[in-house]
């Protein structure tokens, strides 16, 4: 296994339209685990949450949040990235498109919220990236 990769080093990974598992935290100090759509941004992963999604207030309360992206076919390339939730507004409609976009080119809008939803930069504090492209499975 290869670890302490960056994200460059994880070739075409984050170009493609994977769902991450995203990490929030319930008022009880319990994980909420969900798959999202996702855009690898500069650096940060944007994520698009529609306007009814309890997902806003809960990081609003606590903005830790993790997101993992792995594949599942040789060479099983991951990254997750662990830091502090900024939430956007203002860039709903065109950020959640281009986010959108990545997975249905055909019908992006029809996953936008008719409210303005709103934008989850993951800020991260602490990435990990590896890959077994140096293992021999048989």
């Amino acid at each position: 296994m290869r670890r302490n990769l960056t994200p460059a080093d994880l070739g075409d990974l984050l170009d493609r339209p994977l769902n991450a598992i995203l990490a929030v935290y319930r008022k009880d100090g319990t994980v909420l685990l969900t798959p999202v759509w996702h855009r690898w941004d500069g650096g940060q992963f944007a994520i698009e949450i529609p306007a009814s999604d309890r997902k806003i207030a809960m990081l609003q309360r606590d903005p830790r949040i993790s997101l993992l992206v792995a594949e599942n076919e040789f060479p099983y390339r991951a990254i997750e990235a662990r830091g502090r939730a900024v939430l956007s507004w203002d860039d709903y409609e065109s950020e959640g498109r281009a986010i959108a976009i990545r997975y249905d080119p055909t019908r992006p809008d029809d996953y936008l919220s008719k409210e303005p939803g709103v934008i989850v930069r993951v800020v991260p504090e602490a990435v990990r990236a590896w890959d077994y492209s140096d293992e021999a499975f048989t």
